[in-house]
């Protein structure tokens, strides 16, 4: 199904602009890895979306980021080497969250855009 604000669920992106893209998938990642461990996000993510989310994180946020993302990528698997992604996101919690809001003051127009619409649009894909 297409949306008015471009959310299609098909994409690995969900269409959206790289930014807000990496917002929300990080928001799903971070939720996920804090509620139930970081190997369910990957578990019920899709490759193409994972792989999206990798280059999204390689160019709009701190290395850490993209590095223990990475590793979960490659480990999520592994109980053991996994835990090494958990911990790092526990231990970080607090410059994740000011990463998310640094980003969202800088594409603010971008976000509160596609916040402003939720109908689907006339003939969209179902």
């Amino acid at each position: 199904m297409q949306w008015a604000d471009g959310y299609s669920r098909d994409e690995p992106n969900y269409g959206y602009p790289q930014p807000v893209f990496v917002f929300v998938e990080s928001l799903t990642w971070f939720a996920q890895a804090i509620r139930s461990g970081v190997c369910t996000y990957y578990e019920a993510t899709p490759w193409a979306r994972q792989h999206a989310m990798l280059c999204a994180l390689e160019s709009e946020a701190p290395s850490g980021l993209s590095t223990h993302y990475s590793l979960g990528m490659r480990n999520w698997r592994n109980r053991v080497k996994i835990r090494v992604v958990d911990i790092w996101i526990r231990a970080h919690e607090e410059d994740n969250n000011r990463w998310l809001w640094r980003l969202v003051n800088e594409h603010r127009p971008e976000i509160e855009r596609l916040c402003g619409h939720s109908a689907p649009v006339r003939g969209g894909l179902n």
